[in-house]
């Protein structure tokens, strides 16, 4: 835990402190910021108090005294909750400004891990509570060089899987061999594990209808066949094999044949995806802060104004880091109300998708957020669906 670091930030964003909170851990930010095992017995509520200048202090419950043992700092004991009220009154002041995991009106589900009761005892100290969502991003979004190139280098390799994977369908499919979404699925695994990538979960493959379920998944016991004329989604995501390897995530469209009539919602999709991709490249060339929901909203809008905005059900992009899903900001005005900023060494998906009756669409590709501009990686960029046959 980098107490130094958290109060440089908390001095940046104007804030007298940052309470962390927890309950049986229910607050997994606090424990990624703080970078507490989650191993140990925690049945009792704690909090960690670090003020912007000072010491921290930790209070926690006398029959759990081990509890919060690696932070630095002071620590206060409470056995009955009126003596936790009598601690935590010592360490707040009224009028002071305090972080904690709590977002309002729930807008981002994720940095909701403080319950309002809790909240509601903070604040009766005349304190005001505000969100730590842009505060904890610096401490479980942000990422080093290193796992920086990590993320490159899984990009590249899949991106490699990929096209090894569509030449041998191509061959295939010339042969008049039979395939189907669950053999293809398992046959992307392979491929990607020789790459030296490591999966958590299978690669999507999707035919016609079932594209049009953002989440369908094939199985041994339910999928459909890949025949001529078939349009074929894959999605997929991997990392290296080594501690704190950041994902790469991406999403490509082929076609079983050459004349695809579902060209003209590709090229859609694919338009406004580059139109995500240069609203925001722009606006950090010029200087200026970029929130994932201002993203959200020129892709979908993008969409919306050709007529499919009620076919796009879905946010546009989400935070990757060494999860695939990670806790940084989302490009999301849709599911969720996200007014994160993107930071500098962040990473995120941007994914648009129309989800037709008939057939399902998206396009995906990652950028890594840099001080003054956008690296897009998952190169080269999909621009037109790929034919599997010639």
């Amino acid at each position: 835990m980098e107490l130094k670091r958290i109060q440089q930030a908390l001095r940046a964003e104007k804030l007298d402190g940052w309470l962390f909170f927890d309950f049986r851990k229910s607050n997994p930010v606090a424990y990624r910021v703080l970078s507490l095992s989650r191993d140990e017995m925690y049945t009792r509520r704690w909090f960690y108090y670090v003020p912007r200048e000072g010491l921290a202090t930790a209070v926690v419950s006398a029959v759990e005294p081990h509890v919060l043992r690696t932070l630095p700092g002071n620590r206060l004991f409470f056995r009955s909750w009126q003596e936790l009220h009598t601690q935590l009154r010592s360490l707040l002041k009224p009028e002071q400004c305090v972080a904690m995991e709590y977002s309002p009106l729930n807008a981002i589900p994720s940095m909701s891990c403080v319950d309002a009761g809790t909240l509601e005892l903070i604040s009766s100290f005349g304190v005001d509570v505000v969100s730590s969502a842009n505060l904890a991003q610096r401490f479980v979004a942000q990422l080093t060089a290193e796992q920086l190139e990590s993320h490159r280098t899984a990009g590249r390799l899949l991106i490699a899987a990929k096209d090894q994977l569509f030449s041998e369908l191509s061959n295939d499919l010339r042969q008049g061999l039979s395939l189907d979404e669950y053999r293809v699925q398992r046959r992307f695994v392979e491929l990607i594990k020789k790459t030296g990538l490591q999966l958590d979960e299978s690669p999507l493959v999707a035919v016609n209808r079932n594209a049009s379920n953002p989440h369908y998944v094939p199985t041994a016991t339910s999928h459909s066949p890949i025949q001529r004329g078939d349009l074929v989604l894959f999605d997929f995501w991997a990392h290296l094999p080594q501690p704190n390897a950041i994902f790469a995530d991406y999403t490509w469209m082929a076609f079983v044949g050459t004349q695809a009539e579902q060209r003209s919602v590709f090229e859609l999709v694919r338009s406004a995806r580059d139109a995500g991709i240069a609203f925001t490249r722009e606006r950090l060339q010029a200087g200026e802060r970029v929130q994932g929901r201002q993203v959200d909203d020129v892709v979908r809008s993008f969409i919306a104004g050709a007529g499919y905005g009620g076919y796009f059900i879905h946010r546009t992009g989400h935070s990757i880091d060494t999860a695939e899903h990670g806790d940084g900001a989302n490009l999301d005005n849709f599911e969720t109300h996200d007014t994160r900023l993107l930071l500098p060494d962040t990473c995120c998906s941007i994914e648009p998708g129309i989800y037709l009756p008939e057939f399902g669409i998206r396009s995906e590709v990652n950028l890594l957020l840099l001080s003054h501009d956008v690296e897009v990686t998952g190169v080269p960029v999909q621009q037109a669906i790929v034919p599997l046959l010639s």
